[in-house]
């Protein structure tokens, strides 16, 4: 009897801490761009409960193209962004007090694929080509490529915006509604399967993943952010150490069974995540002179602006990221 009294007490209390937990739990709304291969860690921290085993309830919002993430963010919508690397630099440089903790990649994969009688960049004048809405990463690549091959961006070609995605790009391109587009994994292995053309590669070091959030909201709550970054380092760590489990995560978000499609978009993050989320030198610079390209004022950003790496800093010096590589 007495045995199943302390059952009874012990049970009540196990779960007052876990409603305690619940509650204490901080709120954070994340909002990201794509599904693309620099976001699906942070898939993979809120499936595998990493987060909230850092006492945050957090959220993510897909809002397609790098035009509405920003604003989202600069409102107070949300508490956190991913991605949107060019669109933060130029909200910078309009006055926005944002400020960036780390990165998720330091590279990032795309391709340039056209409709087959598309020979050669130079093709592509006046022609037309899908983007997303906003300047993100994959416009300020293409520009720059087209660029590089004597095509003047500005009035050489017609940019369409086409705001549902990528497989939507390679719906449009199938249809000949456009010329071109520049695809990253796995949308790119799509691509190649329904007969569009591959014309060119690009493996360029730029960041990717961005963890961005404004300077009002890091001052007050820098250990929430610390917490944040934790949660995000155990899921990077979950998706290296799990391939399968990780690749059940990928299908769910990005609505694909084809576990070979998986396979390809999982090698793609795995060799590229960083464990520590810091980015380098080489990377940022790329980010900052292909925005330059369209505001001049870029020209000016040193690697270090804009960034705080102290919260990560903080985090490494804890020996938490070796703690975590050692289990």
């Amino acid at each position: 009897m007495r045995k199943n009294i302390w059952l009874g007490i012990f049970s009540i209390g196990f779960c007052l801490s876990l409603s305690c937990t619940a509650l204490s739990a901080e709120k954070l709304r994340v909002v990201f761009p794509i599904m693309g291969i620099a976001l699906s860690p942070s898939w993979v921290a809120v499936e595998k409960g990493m987060w909230r085993k850092n006492a945050l309830d957090v959220e993510l919002i897909l809002l397609t193209g790098g035009g509405r993430v920003v604003p989202a963010l600069v409102s107070g919508s949300a508490q956190v962004l991913l991605a949107a690397d060019t669109g933060v630099i130029m909200a910078i440089h309009q006055g926005m007090d944002l400020v960036r903790l780390g990165v998720t990649t330091n590279s990032l994969p795309s391709s340039l694929f056209t409709v087959p009688d598309i020979q050669s960049v130079r093709d592509l004048k006046g022609k037309v080509l899908g983007v997303s809405r906003g300047r993100d990463a994959s416009y300020v690549r293409l520009t720059k490529l087209l660029r590089d091959h004597g095509v003047n961006s500005s009035d050489e070609v017609k940019f369409l915006t086409i705001g549902e995605g990528q497989a939507a790009r390679v719906s449009a391109l199938k249809a000949r509604v456009i010329h071109g587009t520049v695809l990253s994994p796995p949308f790119d292995m799509a691509a190649t399967k329904e007969g569009l053309k591959m014309l060119a590669k690009l493996d360029i070091p730029t960041t990717g993943g961005t963890i961005t959030t404004t300077a009002t909201f890091l001052k007050g709550n820098r250990s929430i952010l610390i917490n944040f970054l934790k949660g995000y380092m155990e899921g990077v760590h979950f998706l290296l150490r799990n391939k399968d489990e990780s690749m059940k995560v990928l299908s769910k978000y990005l609505r694909n069974p084809d576990m070979i499609t998986m396979g390809y978009f999982y090698e793609q993050v795995s060799q590229r995540v960083e464990r520590g989320l810091r980015p380098n030198a080489e990377s940022v610079r790329f980010v900052n002179d292909l925005v330059a390209m369209d505001d001049p004022k870029a020209k000016r950003l040193a690697e270090k602006d804009y960034w705080d790496l102290s919260l990560i800093e903080e985090i490494q010096q804890s020996g938490f990221i070796d703690r975590l590589y050692k289990e």
